[in-house]
């Protein structure tokens, strides 16, 4: 049986920032097509998907790296999660 004691925030503040930002961009063009049929021009609609894909991908650091550290706080307090890894 092992442990997960404490993660480095800042690996998973990258790791969730460019797993986020590859979903915005993925979904970029459903919102794309979304925001052109609903009336407002296609600058207007380029301008709101960068905003989307930036914030999204600043959304994912911000979210990884409070995560991180709320976990090991919590973690060193309770003792972390148990795994049980089978090799094959």
């Amino acid at each position: 049986m092992m442990r997960i004691t404490s993660l480095n925030s800042m690996s998973l503040a990258k790791v969730l920032s460019l797993m986020y930002l590859t979903l915005a961009i993925v979904f970029s063009p459903f919102l794309l097509l979304v925001s052109t049929m609903d009336g407002t021009g296609l600058t207007e609609g380029i301008f709101v998907i960068v905003l989307f894909v930036v914030f999204y991908g600043i959304a994912g650091a911000i979210a990884g790296f409070l995560i991180g550290t709320i976990y090991t706080v919590i973690a060193k307090q309770v003792g972390g999660i148990e795994m049980e890894i089978e090799t094959a």
